[in-house]
């Protein structure tokens, strides 16, 4: 959480740097929220991107943010992000993943800033597509229900973490990558409405809890006990040896993504007018011992 409060820090501190030359924009939005990891999904093998998108286990996302304006084409946005995120192989039909019967929801904190490039604008000057790439950096705690109580699943080191020599607890912590691209509806002067699809790239494979191979459960049993082992093992599956140790649990070779379908309101902040790209006011003339001038530069 401290290097999250940096990261907040830091882009107020940028925001304050530029106000005075800049438009700013007041951002207030909310989200559906979707978990592409290990648990869940489609029938095929997991792939961690949109077509393995499991409507079933759709959460929420509320955002808060500011936007300064460069000109019509560039504008810096930052973000906090409140989000839940969770990821159930009882709502896949592929055959593995589903026997394997693990579940996990959490809550998602974040802070992140991005770029955005306005890419195209309306004849009207009403609508506006975008682009946006940036990075930010948030916390995470994945929890299960196990006969109707909550555990916080990193605390039991399902995947061995306090039972084989090495293995450390994952970071609860870890840094993502937004990108994503958007649509501006201009609604007055100074308002207007964002639609976006708004993606992450973490660089942990642990929101779910799960990454690599199933250890031995007496391992388990002995570091934290029977509560480990039933966690860690939940299978269902018609497989023999299906979560013997050594057998796949998850897969380390793809980090754990989450992204946002994003409804927002956005207003321009003090006397500031088209500084978001609607092209809304007219450059001045520069005049010339109080003529106007014929050439600009």
């Amino acid at each position: 959480m401290i290097r999250l409060c940096k990261c907040v820090c830091f882009a107020l501190l940028l925001i304050s740097w530029s106000a005075k030359a800049q438009t700013i924009d007041f951002i207030a939005g909310a989200s559906t929220s979707h978990f592409l990891g290990d648990l869940g999904g489609k029938p095929f093998l997991g792939t961690n991107d949109l077509q393995d998108l499991d409507i079933l286990s759709t959460r929420y996302a509320i955002t808060t943010g500011l936007r300064i304006n460069m000109g019509r084409t560039f504008a810096f946005r930052t973000n906090l992000w409140y989000a839940r995120v969770s990821g159930d192989d009882k709502y896949t039909r592929n055959r593995e993943r589903h026997g394997r019967n693990l579940n996990f929801f959490s809550s998602i904190y974040e802070a992140d800033a991005v770029l955005e490039i306005n890419v195209w604008r309306s004849a009207d000057r009403k609508k506006i597509f975008y682009v946006f790439g940036g990075i930010g950096y948030f916390h995470f705690n994945p929890k299960t229900k196990l006969n109707g109580q909550t555990y916080e699943l990193r605390d039991w080191g399902t995947e061995g973490q306090y039972a084989v020599p090495g293995k450390s607890p994952y970071d609860l912590n870890s840094v993502c990558f937004p990108f994503g691209f958007g649509y501006k509806l201009k609604l007055s002067k100074r308002e207007f409405l964002t639609i976006e699809v708004n993606s992450r790239k973490s660089q942990t494979d642990y929101i779910d809890d799960v990454s690599t191979r199933y250890v031995d459960p007496n391992l388990l049993i002995s570091a934290k006990g029977p509560t480990a082992a039933a966690l860690a093992d939940r299978n269902i599956s018609d497989i023999p040896g299906f979560s013997s140790p050594g057998s796949i649990r998850g897969d380390p070779k793809d980090m754990d993504s989450y992204f946002f379908f994003s409804f927002s309101y956005n207003i321009t902040l003090g006397a500031g007018r088209g500084g978001y790209g609607f092209g809304g006011s007219k450059r001045p003339r520069n005049n010339i011992n109080g003529k106007r001038k014929c050439f600009e530069f």
